[in-house]
């Protein structure tokens, strides 16, 4: 099940403890903005980026299972906002796992490292046994491009995505949710592991790019 629509409306519609898996790339609050060329496609802005709003996290504690977990992307100049909001709504923070995107991005390039990581909390409510092992923190997969990331600016990569969901997976199966879908991505890789997906979109032509992903 998918929704074009905003999260807020959407989290009404559930029960508490619905999902056992919350994966998402949220809205950082850095007003991001594609640096490619601006006669290009992918030269876009993120609907609802313009400030940090970390109030989807106690939505998202409620509508975890004890026993389920959420694992969130975040902008590292703000990861420190992402780890308290998690610990105050209840959440038990576990992990920092690190995306090696095996590709640097811009930024100063002449006073600053070249960025090459994405950083990912992993929090659980409650405890959670994970069934494949103790996986390692740092995961090392290719960053889309070109037609891969479907004209969207931040899309993460399925395998990525998949390789999150396989190394969490406590062997219930559960629901998995992603309130910021984007195009799609959290809900394909799902259904790769045989996992039930419900996500949420607020931008009309990512939805639209979501549900043609997700139909073929």
């Amino acid at each position: 099940m998918i929704y074009n629509n905003d999260c807020y409306e959407i989290f009404k519609k559930y029960e508490d403890g619905y999902f056992d898996t919350l994966l998402t790339d949220p809205p950082y609050g850095m007003n991001f903005q594609s640096n490619r060329s601006k006669s290009g496609p992918l030269h876009d802005k993120i609907k609802g980026d313009e400030n940090l709003n970390l109030d989807w996290i106690e939505h998202c504690y409620r509508l975890t299972k004890v026993g389920g977990c959420i694992i969130t992307f975040c902008e590292w100049k703000k990861s420190n906002l992402f780890f308290e909001k998690l610990l105050s709504v209840g959440y038990t923070v576990k992990s920092q796992v690190i995306w090696d995107r095996q590709h640097h991005g811009m930024g100063d390039l002449t006073g600053s490292f070249a960025p090459q990581h994405d950083i990912i909390w992993y929090a659980s409510k409650g405890r959670r046994k994970f069934v494949n092992g103790r996986p390692r923190s740092i995961i090392s997969v290719k960053r889309p491009s070109g037609s891969q990331n479907f004209n969207h600016p931040t899309c993460k990569p399925v395998e990525l995505l998949r390789q999150l969901l396989t190394s969490t997976d406590d062997g219930t199966s559960g629901i998995v949710f992603d309130p910021f879908m984007g195009t799609g991505s959290t809900g394909v890789a799902a259904r790769q592991v045989n996992r039930e997906f419900v996500g949420i979109e607020l931008k009309q032509k990512y939805f639209n790019t979501a549900k043609e992903r997700m139909n073929d």
